[in-house]
């Protein structure tokens, strides 16, 4: 049980780690911070999202592979490829203003709502 929380611990320190890199006042300004790591290099910018590999670890490495972790996994997955297909799109000079119709405003609980949300779902995953 304590190897669990251990783990759970540290999955939240990962969140918490993308969250205060990527804090914004709107979704256009969290893209920004983003694409200033994308210009440097994808490898760069993917290792700003580590909570994206320690999922990949626990599921397998350490053989939490369920439908809750695999859950975790596909949906860090679609978001940063969704980020990345943004990133290029701004890096092409084409407008994303047809998928963003409005700049979306984050407030404190939408931005720290992935470091609830994920940890939570893998405790779930390990009863």
């Amino acid at each position: 049980m304590e190897t669990i929380l251990i783990l759970f611990f540290v999955f939240i320190a990962f969140e918490l780690y993308e969250t205060v890199w990527q804090k914004s006042q709107s979704f256009l300004e969290l893209l920004e911070k983003n694409y200033y790591f994308y210009k440097k290099g994808i490898f760069t910018y993917l290792s700003m999202n580590p909570s994206f590999f320690y999922v990949i670890f626990l599921i397998f490495a350490l053989g939490f592979d369920d439908f809750w972790m695999y859950s975790i996994l596909v949906i860090k997955f679609i978001d940063i490829v969704f980020k990345i297909f943004l990133m290029q799109k701004i890096e092409k000079n084409e407008n994303i203003d047809m998928l963003l119709n409005e700049d979306l405003k984050l407030n404190v609980v939408l931005r720290y709502l992935n470091t609830i949300i994920y940890p939570t779902i893998f405790l779930i995953s390990t009863f």
